[in-house]
């Protein structure tokens, strides 16, 4: 019986909660079928005459593209991945904050950005900073960027990634259940502190305002967050209040993305690591082949996961991808050089800083530096986070000698939410645009991207995620730099 009997079937009897059911389940079939019933029947037909698996080429082994390449796995694909580097998660993937948090689910394009925005030039402390030889690689991107934080679009947007996150994080739970991978994951969520009382009356207002889609939290006034955080009493005094943020996890994205693509080589996904891709072959409405070294690798279907990246990459055949990259900071103190005995993740909401926790070890992670793909270490960027260290933690005694700093590129979107899914081009699909919330999203976006590739209904709605929504047009002039 078709989907399509079985609906009519369903609404023509009396019962009010038949008819739901097959209201939604018209709704996942649309989801599902509108892109390119062509395809669909041409997968079939290819099936059927080869009686082989069909074959994906992902391109990228961060977090994203090791998540995507699991769960095509998981879907009966050959799967292979391609990296320029010489092992999975060693750029984006590699010191991140290490925070999975469905509480920060906001775009960074909040509005009114743009006033922080221009008070940063020149400021080596501010949160968010625009570097004046970026702009001109900023201009479409960066009118489109603060189009976006217009309130409903901006509302949307948290709404969309909330959605991706909580999703996401089911699906971690049941990868681990299923996997085994240890990665330091820890459950007992995240804590903002607000040295503002008004900062603190939007972040109750804002957060309440999500109750209803899923997100635990607790409001606390300061002496509460202090008992639930003994580190922070140096700083009572200083605080307007606490959020504890229960939907939040703790984690080391590095191990998980290198266990997890540990585990997918066992299951028979094939890595070729130190594999630049030079060119992307394009034959009328179709990908034929990825170079790589000279070499053609040919899939039925490809994913660019290449995170900030990946645009310049779509570029090579006409697509305009409206991502760029925003670089992040880290510092990290190991084992031996962690003299605090902090217990939750602090987030401070005026800082716009984070300290976790992790394994043992201590990483502080901020800032945001529009630079286009800058990857410098700045002295001055470093300095700021431990200066940040300092405020939160202004007892305990940190060698900013020992930290270990880190910096890389977030691929932010223009709407904050990212781009998963297929392309105009009929057998490319993309999975980026993630910015602050990569760790938090990936298995989500990983099984989300490998459904649509094979043509699977998901739990949630695919469309606030998709290529289309940004009405992208065919370039006849791009090329790759």
């Amino acid at each position: 019986m078709t989907i399509g009997v079985a609906c009519q079937r369903m609404l023509i009897r009396s019962d009010p909660l038949l008819r739901l059911e097959a209201r939604a389940l018209f709704e996942c079939a649309s989801d599902v079928f509108r892109h390119s019933e062509k395809s669909l029947f041409n997968d079939r037909d290819q099936m059927s005459k080869t009686r082989k698996p069909l074959s994906a080429l992902v391109i990228g082994s961060g977090l994203i593209g090791v998540a995507s390449a699991y769960f095509l796995r998981k879907r009966g694909f050959t799967v292979t991945v391609v990296d320029r580097q010489a092992a999975p998660g060693l750029e984006t993937s590699f010191a991140n904050g290490s925070l999975q948090t469905p509480s920060m689910a906001e775009p960074w394009n909040t509005p009114g950005c743009w006033r922080t925005l221009l008070r940063s030039i020149g400021r080596q402390d501010s949160a968010m900073q625009l570097r004046l030889r970026a702009l001109p690689g900023l201009a479409r991107w960066g009118i489109d960027f603060l189009r976006n934080s217009a309130p409903e679009i901006y509302r949307n947007s948290i709404q969309s990634n909330l959605r991706l996150a909580l999703f996401s994080q089911s699906v971690m739970s049941e990868l681990q259940r299923d996997t085994r991978i240890e990665y330091g994951r820890s459950a007992v969520g995240s804590l903002r502190v607000f040295r503002d009382s008004e900062s603190f009356r939007r972040a109750r207002a804002a957060a309440a305002s999500l109750a209803g889609a899923g997100l635990r939290f607790r409001v606390l006034p300061s002496e509460k967050a202090v008992e639930f955080e003994p580190a922070l009493q140096p700083i009572r005094s200083e605080l307007a209040g606490a959020i504890h943020y229960g939907s939040d996890e703790t984690g080391n994205a590095y191990k998980f993305c290198a266990s997890l693509a540990d585990r997918a080589m066992k299951d028979g996904v094939e890595f070729r690591f130190g594999s630049t891709v030079s060119v992307l072959e394009l034959s009328a409405d179709r990908i034929e082949a990825v170079v790589v070294g000279g070499e053609r690798l040919i899939a039925d279907r490809y994913v660019v996961a290449a995170g900030s990246h990946s645009r310049r990459l779509l570029k090579t055949v006409g697509l305009d991808l409206p991502v760029q990259p925003v670089k992040g900071y880290s510092i990290t103190f190991d084992k031996s050089a962690n003299p605090s005995r902090l217990r939750i993740p602090i987030v401070d909401d005026d800082l716009h800083a984070a300290i976790v926790p992790l394994e043992g070890m201590m990483r502080v992670a901020g800032t945001a530096e529009f630079a286009g793909h800058d990857l410098t270490l700045r002295p001055a960027r470093i300095a700021n986070l431990n200066d940040l260290l300092r405020r939160v933690l202004p007892d305990t005694k940190f060698d900013p000698s020992k930290a270990i700093p880190w910096c890389g590129l977030r691929p932010v979107s223009v709407d904050g939410v990212p781009v998963i899914g297929p392309t105009p081009i009929s057998n490319l699909f993309v999975n980026t645009g993630h910015g602050h919330l990569g760790w938090t999203l990936a298995a989500g976006s990983g099984e989300l991207l490998a459904n649509l590739v094979a043509r699977i209904a998901s739990p949630i709605a695919t469309a606030p995620f998709e290529f289309a929504r940004f009405a992208a047009t065919r370039s006849t002039t791009a090329t790759y730099t």
